[in-house]
């Protein structure tokens, strides 16, 4: 094997750290980007925004008085020794939540309750009602075990409590035999888990499940859909209901939407039985799916398009965004040379340099935007005059080729924001959308959408088209051609169910 040294010349492309940024921050959404500012101001004393700039003058000149009047009051201070310092960070202080950051000796208006923060995830809560519903430790224990076991949607979930392997262990803690013990997909009923883990009866165990699934949100420790539409029904004072009898007795057919056989099985007249199945949709199957389900973030607008006559206006929405500034007076500091160390200086040199970049990268995103909106009202002009159904195909290097930037930019401006309309609040990638034709000529793909919508609304709700009568549908009366698949995955986009899922009832028996 022989070795020898060689040079080769090659081209590549490399991003420096600050393209880097600036890339970063055209992409960042509005409300990441606020905490990025928030954050690089906290750190780099170059950066400044508005409230800083009004106060910079007064803190310069109160600089020397601050200084007198610690002097003075140094005196009157308790010696370190004096104050048990330990004593605000034992457990017990812990274990209560009060979050001290909130207290500011500075805020005139400060308010006890609200240090008191409001529980962040659904296990906080959930371990908070525990605290306050049961009293007895081994019940108190067995309740946070069924909220660790919880999944996000709040049902109780068989992957976090236990495997089959394990059955043999919980039998011989009951004292009881194998094949006693419930196992559905590989997982043990959690009643017969937790009497053996906690060592006690599984009528207990029962009792504190019925207590739990009453907490905020109702249903919440629910073993499956059934389990929560029964505990809601319940917690309502349904039990003798038309809704109750079909969950309790008719859940099967229920979800398959095969009214027809309750009819037969209830002997309920049809109206009656779709007035109940109405009622009971209007429940939350997975409790945690509300309030404490996955977070979703305030939709905040980075542009706003208005209407001034004839003309429609776009302009950025400036609420509540920090104004950043150079700090004048460091960047005075830095330029008298007082800083003889080194490392000091460097240190300086940087800081400032990192200000001027994201001053210079919020100021491109926002052009950036600017020019984007402005390019889409003149090709969306018939959008905001007459609606979805006049948006016109459009896609990426429409925009690029006319402001002069690369497709690949547009994208990351548009990437997660959203602009405010006369016709309502839109992101922007709504506005791009291929082209498909049809007999009126090339329609956008959100324009299809929108008349399969309206296809699926106006069906007969117990004879549900299928997607290839809808597809069938598209093309007779608009004059579109669409490959089923392609029905189907605008159907899916649109959150709509199959025809199977929408059916009212079923005559098959």
């Amino acid at each position: 094997m022989k070795q020898d040294l060689s040079q080769k010349l090659r081209q590549e492309l490399r991003l420096s750290p600050q393209l880097l940024e600036l890339v970063k921050i055209l992409q960042l959404p509005r409300l990441e980007l606020q905490q990025m500012i928030r954050q690089e101001l906290e750190v780099n004393p170059f950066l400044a925004d508005d409230a800083i700039l009004e106060v910079e003058d007064e803190d310069y000149e109160n600089e020397a008085k601050e200084e007198r009047d610690e002097e003075e009051n140094e005196a009157n201070l308790p010696k370190e020794q004096e104050i048990d310092y330990d004593y605000f960070y034992h457990d017990e202080w812990k274990s209560t939540g009060y979050d001290f950051s909130k207290k500011s000796s500075e805020d005139d208006e400060f308010n006890p309750i609200d240090v008191y923060s409001t529980p962040k995830s659904l296990r906080d809560y959930m371990l908070f009602q525990v605290h306050m519903n049961f009293e007895d430790p081994l019940d108190i224990k067995i309740a946070e075990f069924i909220t660790d076991s919880l999944d996000e949607e709040g049902m109780l979930n068989p992957a976090k409590i236990n495997h089959e392997s394990e059955i043999e262990k919980i039998a011989e803690a009951l004292h009881t035999t194998i094949d006693s013990i419930p196992v559905t997909n590989g997982s043990i009923d959690i009643v017969y888990v937790l009497a053996a883990e906690f060592k006690t009866d599984m009528d207990r165990i029962e009792s504190i499940l019925r207590r739990y699934r009453f907490l905020e949100p109702i249903g919440v420790g629910s073993r499956n859909v059934r389990e929560s539409l029964i505990t809601q029904l319940e917690f309502k004072d349904m039990i003798d209901t038309p809704e109750y009898i079909i969950i309790n007795d008719c859940f099967d057919d229920f979800m398959s939407n095969k009214i027809y056989k309750i009819i037969l099985k209830l002997k309920m007249t049809e109206a009656k039985v779709n007035k109940a199945i109405d009622e009971i949709r209007k429940l939350n199957p997975k409790p945690a799916n509300g309030e404490w389900g996955k977070v979703s973030d305030y939709i905040i607008p980075d542009v706003v398009i208005e209407r001034k006559g004839e003309e429609l206006i776009c302009y950025l929405n400036t609420n509540n965004f920090p104004e950043l500034h150079l700090n004048r007076r460091y960047l005075e500091l830095l330029k008298s040379g007082k800083y003889k160390d080194k490392k000091d200086e460097k240190f300086l040199k940087q800081r400032l340099n990192s200000a001027i970049f994201m001053i210079e990268g919020i100021y491109k995103r926002n052009t950036t935007l600017m020019q984007i909106t402005d390019r889409i009202i003149n090709l969306q002009r018939n959008f905001f005059e007459e609606g979805i159904s006049a948006l016109r195909p459009m896609i990426l290097t429409d925009i690029s080729e006319q402001i002069g930037i690369h497709e690949s930019t547009v994208c990351r401006a548009v990437e997660n924001k959203y602009v405010d309309t006369p016709l309502g609040m839109y992101p922007f990638k709504f506005f791009f959308s291929r082209s498909i034709k049809s007999e009126n000529g090339d329609m956008s793909a959100t324009n299809v959408k929108d008349i399969l919508k309206k296809i699926i609304e106006s069906e007969n709700p117990s004879a549900p088209l299928k997607d290839n009568e809808i597809t069938d549908a598209l093309e007779k009366n608009n004059g579109i051609k669409l490959a089923r698949r392609t029905v189907a995955k605008y159907r899916e986009q649109l959150g709509i169910l199959p025809a199977t899922k929408r059916k009212r009832y079923s005559k098959e028996v």
